[in-house]
């Protein structure tokens, strides 16, 4: 089933990478070169999708890395969670999550971490898991 899929990633090579092959299986994908732009994409189609259903997320999930330019990863996963709680997020990230959003072992349900350095089909199972 294609997905609507939100990537915030700084490394211009890695967003490519990924683009080509989540496209490939079929899903939509929209960039973002820092976190101050994934946060703006975000909320811009939250106010697109706001109106057609208060219990839909405007993307099917949002990728991060953690360590970008303007706002981390974790700044703006903690945005996207205050507007959403439900929202799924994905950190592609060697960093270790936990201890960054401090709060080991109560990480809310809706975010996963997928450990760089990782496939692209490994990122893809993940997405689409």
């Amino acid at each position: 089933m294609p997905m609507n899929i939100l990537v915030a990633e700084d490394n211009v090579f890695t967003a490519t990478q990924y683009t080509k092959a989540l496209e490939k299986n079929g899903h939509k994908v929209t960039i973002a070169k820092d976190g101050e732009e994934c946060l703006q994409l975000y909320d811009s189609e939250l106010t697109k999708s706001e109106f057609n259903t208060l219990e839909k997320n405007p993307f099917d999930v949002v990728l991060l890395d953690n360590n970008m330019p303007k706002k981390s990863g974790v700044e703006v996963a903690k945005e996207i969670l205050d507007k959403r709680p439900n929202q799924r997020i994905i950190f592609a990230s060697a960093y270790d999550i936990n201890s960054l959003l401090k709060a080991p072992g109560n990480i809310p349900e809706t975010i996963e971490v997928l450990e760089k350095p990782f496939s692209l089909n490994a990122m893809i199972s993940r997405l689409q898991a």
